[in-house]
């Protein structure tokens, strides 16, 4: 088996994760996409919220 053969039985093989393709351009960008620091504030302001919340309705009872 020479290099080319070995190159070219590689690409034939497709590697599906949920029906996607992974070596497609669009699932790598959306793989390597990095969450933004606006986004992980807003959430994490939002749980806190609710556990503050939560724990005010549990000492008020």
């Amino acid at each position: 088996m020479s290099v080319s053969e070995s190159v070219s039985e590689d690409d034939k093989r497709i590697i599906y994760f949920h029906g996607k393709d992974i070596r497609e351009k669009k699932f790598q960008k959306k793989i390597n996409k990095k969450a933004s620091l606006a986004r992980a504030i807003l959430i994490n302001t939002a749980l806190i919220t609710c556990i503050i919340f939560i724990i005010f309705l549990i000492v008020n009872l």
